[in-house]
């Protein structure tokens, strides 16, 4: 399975015939590298963990978790790009602006066309940039998780700090790794910003986050290699039995 490891199966002959058994659950004591005892926000996802989610697929990810921006940018460009072209080509005309005044119909319809093809090549490039780092590790020691793409975070979590794993269905299928300790959720509410309105509208949506998937430290794996049901299976392994992964949907 491609950019998740740690499942593995050992072959071996026996009498001539080919078999196969299950490796035995890691040593929960050796972590690459030695994990710290705490939970620690830092910056990067050490390398070399036996378990690595790198997302792929610019276009997967936005079918998957922001599909709605893709039907706003889709409905943008069938009204911007034929008014541009028609504007475009019918430039010795003018276009009267109430707080502008009378405008070239070309210009409008170039900057009409530079707006809305700006803004399409905007979404995948910037997609494709956040989904550029590692998002999710682990090891015997412990998880790993850039909390939705966060560009500046990485939690780690030591197994012993694990509520539970889970897969649950919110703007696509999100891996969540709930702490146990509810003190660490906080930083990483969704930021309130902008005015009165903007605020109480980021509200609303923490808490419908919140209610969905029950923790803040999730990411988005519509794009990660392989399916969920094979994450889980890599992350169980690792976890050895000391915390429960499973798949609600």
């Amino acid at each position: 399975m491609a950019g998740v490891t740690g499942m593995r199966r050992v072959t071996e002959k026996s009498d001539g015939l080919l078999g196969s058994r299950a490796m035995t659950s890691p040593d929960p004591l050796a972590g690459t590298p030695a994990p710290a005892a705490v939970p620690t926000v830092r910056q990067l996802i050490p390398a070399g963990l036996p378990v690595t989610v790198q997302l792929a697929g610019t276009w997967r990810h936005l079918l998957a978790h922001r599909r709605g921006e893709l039907v706003i940018m889709t409905l943008l460009s069938l009204f911007m790009l034929p008014t541009g072209v028609y504007l475009l080509l019918h430039s010795q005309e003018t276009v009267h602006s109430a707080k502008y005044g009378d405008m070239n119909s070309g210009m409008v319809g170039l900057g009409a066309l530079v707006l809305v093809l700006g803004l399409l090549a905007w979404l995948p490039v910037s997609v494709a940039r956040q989904l550029r780092p590692v998002q999710l590790a682990a090891d015997a020691g412990g998880v790993y998780v850039r909390p939705m793409l966060d560009k500046a975070r990485v939690l780690h979590l030591p197994w012993a700090d694990v509520e539970s794993v889970y897969v649950r269905n919110w703007h696509g299928p999100q891996l969540c790794v709930k702490p146990r300790d509810s003190r660490i959720e906080p930083q990483f509410n969704l930021a309130k910003q902008g005015n009165v309105e903007n605020r109480a509208g980021t509200a609303v949506a923490q808490r419908r986050r919140m209610k969905k998937l029950g923790t803040n430290i999730h990411v988005p794996v519509g794009a990660a290699p392989g399916t969920p049901a094979e994450l889980l299976a890599a992350l169980r392994y690792q976890a050895a039995g000391r915390v429960p992964v499973e798949l609600l949907g």
